[in-house]
């Protein structure tokens, strides 16, 4: 896990990092970071798997399993809680007014979609 956590570190605030065991020998995560504010989904895993192609050996790459990307807006839309990284005054951001749900990943191969918090 040192070697995944630090090939994310590469590009990706440490405490913005969270690594799983995935069971059965693999690794999966989440990646909290304020880079990726304007990516869609397929542009942030790109820039993931980039990372693990350029930094981990074939047999590491092995091990990965799902690693979920998110803005500490998002996350905090999803979650309502903050990770310590993120707990410092920011410009205010808001969602679209007509998003009232998200993909946040997938389960048994199907998209798990989630209702948003509204501020109102």
């Amino acid at each position: 896990m040192q070697r995944i956590q630090k090939a994310l570190r590469k590009e990706f605030s440490s405490r913005g990092i969270l690594l799983e065991d995935a069971g059965e020998g693999f690794v999966g995560g989440w990646i909290i970071s304020r880079s990726f504010d304007g990516l869609d989904g397929t542009q942030r895993q790109k820039r993931v798997w980039n990372l693990f192609d350029k930094f981990l050996d074939e047999k590491d790459r092995a091990r990965l399993s799902v690693f979920l990307t998110f803005t500490p807006l998002e996350k905090k839309a999803i979650f309502d809680e903050d990770f310590d990284e993120f707990e410092k005054p920011a410009k205010k951001k808001s969602l679209s007014a007509g998003k009232k749900t998200m993909t946040a990943g997938r389960k048994n191969g199907r998209a798990r979609t989630i209702r948003l918090k509204s501020n109102q």
